[in-house]
This record gives C-alpha cells, sequence and structure tokens, in this order.
C-alpha cells in the first residue's frame, strides 16, 4: 500500500554505534560500565547515568549520556527471562486511544484509534514511571540535549512505546524538559500494533531506524494477518553481507526481510553485526540460569 513517510532514516553509520549501547543492556553489572559492549560504547564517549529495574516484571533499561555529542540515550533490554517471554508470547491488544497523526496533548484523536501488543505495552509500563523520572533529571542537568531511545527485541517495542508516550506526554509532569530532538533505533523490533501506529511513526518529522537482521524471526511476528504492520524506515542487513535501505513507499518492502520470511530463525534475531545479544549472559551462565528461576513463595 502506497504511503508518504515524512520521517528520515535509516542511518547506518548510527545504527552501527548504538548497537554496542543495545548489547550492554543484556550484562548483568551495567553501573560498573565494564563489560565488553559498555567498553566499546565508553570509546565513543557514552558514560552510564542511571539504570531502571522493575523486579516484578523483570524488565530493565538504562541511561548513558555523551556530553561531547550532546546526547542522552535509553537503552531496553530484550527478552532474557520467563517474565519477558510472558509479555512476548501475550496474545491480546490494547487500544491506547490514539490517531494516526499527531496529538493535542492530552486529548483523544479523531483519527483512527491506535491498538498495540498488550504484553509490549505492559512491559513499557513496567519501566515507564521510573524513566520519565530518571530522564527528566538527566534532561534538566544537560539542557538542548538529544534522546535517543533503542532496544533489541522486546526492548526494540518497549523503547518505540516509550517513545510514543514521552512524544504524546502521557504521565509528564509540567515541568518535564523538552528535548532537543528524540530519535528511535530498534534491532529486532517485532510488530508492535496496527496500521494506525504505523502511520503515527511514519508522519514524525524525525530519525527512526529499524535494523533487521537477514531473517529475523522477531521482524514477522506477531503476524501480518492479525493486523499488525511494521512502519518504515527499515535497515535490512542480506544475507550477502549487503545494508539496504528499503523502500520508503510501501509499508513492508516484499525486496528486504520480507523476502526471507519462509527462513525465519532465531540465530539470525540474537547476533547483529558483530553484537551477540547473548554473549554477557553465556559468559555468566549462573545469573542467566537464575533469571528463569522462578520464586515459589
Amino acid at each position: 500500500m502506497p504511503i508518504t513517510i515524512a520521517s528520515y532514516g535509516p542511518d547506518v553509520a548510527r545504527a552501527k554505534k548504538y548497537v554496542y549501547l543495545s548489547g550492554a543492556a543484556y550484562c548483568f553489572d551495567i553501573p560498573a560500565w565494564t563489560c565488553p559492549y559498555c567498553e566499546k560504547a565508553k570509546s565513543f564517549g557514552y558514560e552510564f547515568d542511571s539504570q531502571i529495574v522493575n523486579k516484578e516484571a523483570n524488565t530493565l533499561a538504562f541511561i548513558a549520556v555523551n556530553k561531547e555529542l550532546k546526547e542522552i540515550v535509553v537503552s531496553y533490554r530484550g527478552t532474557l527471562n520467563v517474565a519477558n517471554v510472558v509479555h512476548d508470547i501475550h496474545p491480546s491488544v490494547v487500544s491506547i486511544e490514539a490517531g494516526s497523526s499527531a496529538l493535542e496533548r492530552g486529548k483523544k484523536s479523531k483519527g483512527p484509534e491506535i491498538w498495540v501488543h498488550t504484553g509490549m505495552i505492559n512491559a513499557t509500563n513496567s519501566l515507564y514511571p521510573e524513566v520519565v523520572e530518571k530522564l527528566g533529571k538527566v534532561l534538566k542537568e544537560n539542557e538542548d540535549f538529544d534522546v535517543v531511545v533503542i532496544g533489541h527485541s522486546l526492548g526494540a517495542s518497549a523503547a518505540s512505546l516509550t517513545l510514543f508516550l514521552l512524544k504524546e506526554g502521557h504521565g509528564l509532569p509540567k515541568d518535564f524538559p523538552k528535548p532537543k530532538s528524540y530519535a528511535y533505533f530498534g534491532y529486532g523490533t517485532p510488530r508492535i500494533g496496527n496500521q494506525a501506529y504505523a502511520d503515527y511513526w511514519n508522519a514524525q518529522e524525525m530519525q527512526i531506524t529499524r535494523v533487521v537482521n537477514k531473517a529475523d524471526f522477531a521482524a514477522y511476528t506477531p503476524q501480518a494477518l492479525g493486523g499488525y504492520v511494521h512502519n518504515g524506515n527499515e535497515l535490512w542487513l542480506g544475507p550477502n553481507g549487503e545494508e539496504k535501505v528499503c523502500s520508503k513507499e510501501v509499508y513492508e518492502d516484499l525486496s528486504c526481510a520480507n523476502s526471507m520470511a519462509a527462513l525465519s530463525n532465531v540465530h539470525d534475531h540474537l547476533q547483529y553485526w558483530d553484537v551477540h545479544f547473548l554473549s554477557c549472559a553465556g559468559a555468566d551462565p549462573v545469573a542467566t540460569v537464575g533469571q528463569f528461576v522462578i520464586q515459589l513463595h
């Protein structure tokens, strides 16, 4: 279906940089800022600021700041435990009472109603209040900084939904500082919502980059037949090492990731460029196993 996309992207160079900050979200001692991906992020000038954790939902995000680039990055972790799996497979959808065009703050749009995957918005909401609190604090200390929200897998969904809530002013205090700009970078992003949600992002005049590695299974879930649609701005990492900026004139370009849907697999989901998202988990198997142990009370 032909569309007009106002958002700009993908940005390959920035995507290759933020992937390390996305990988760092899977490490177990992020505040130490010494994991391999933390060190790589540090080499680009990013310093750890704060961590947001919801123990009940077992979700996590962290904030890093680059003073030289005047940039704040909010990075969300993807699936790593039982609670995350429950969020991933939640079958229902929920309306967030928003239209496909930019909304007036605090007012319901008259446009088509947006609905999104329930598990994904639940995971987002488990961290959102504290993200608002800590991000607001960092913005007050660093005026006129750009905010980049990123993530992999379930974390990419949470990043997108967080950015939507931030842009629409949901739950923001009156004195929440306005950043210079917002940007989104997602790796292995699932389909989050319906066409109205995709339309919303396609209409935003901002940087959006949605990276898909080869036949990453997450890019095909949930099924499009259920009404889920990706927004544009896809950067496809093809099977022969190509980095293809996909068409901005269709919702889902059949010449890009969708051309390999029949070959979808988990392996392509776990590694983007030289970042293996579970490498920290593999280096600390005891802590990893603990993530999948259900506590009995």
